[in-house]
């Protein structure tokens, strides 16, 4: 008897956590897996990075390369000024790879074409998985002590 009176609270309060749990919620991406002309997503880079006229920017780039050839094909470009709006600014356009920043002549660049904001057009590959994007000088900005340049991958 003294079982049953011990392990009946515990049952109990199982079977309610079943019940509390809240359910899950998912979100789509905001970008294809797969673009218009069939190219896979190559990588997705994220980061938050200073604004000067909001509290931050949510900053995300998905790139794409030819599925046969791996040359860059296209990217998607996303930005959400935190506290201003809101609201999710997206641009699209091609990409390439080239040579060469301020501090290393030898280093992988990913340069977007001009459908980019100038601020954001030109990144220095460090690695398969950290973008610093790059000043017009080819120099990696320099963040605030909240918030900083560097993109990491996430997918």
């Amino acid at each position: 008897m003294r079982r049953i009176i011990f392990l009946a609270p515990i049952l109990i309060i199982m079977s309610g956590c079943a019940y509390f749990k809240k359910a899950t919620t998912t979100f789509e991406p905001w970008y294809p897996v797969v673009n218009k002309n069939g190219d896979p997503v190559f990588a997705v880079f994220e980061s938050r990075i200073p604004c000067a006229e909001c509290e931050k920017i949510k900053f995300a780039l998905a790139l794409y390369r030819n599925r046969e050839t791996k040359a860059p094909t296209m990217y998607k470009m996303a930005r959400v000024y935190v506290a201003k709006g809101n609201d999710r600014t997206v641009n699209e356009g091609t990409w390439t790879i080239t040579r060469g920043t301020k501090l290393d002549p030898q280093a992988v660049v990913y340069q977007l074409d001009s459908n980019a904001p100038r601020e954001f057009r030109s990144y220095w590959a460090i690695g398969q998985d950290i973008l610093f994007i790059l000043d017009q000088d080819m120099n990696p900005r320099v963040g605030d002590a909240g918030y900083g340049y560097a993109l990491n991958k996430t997918r």
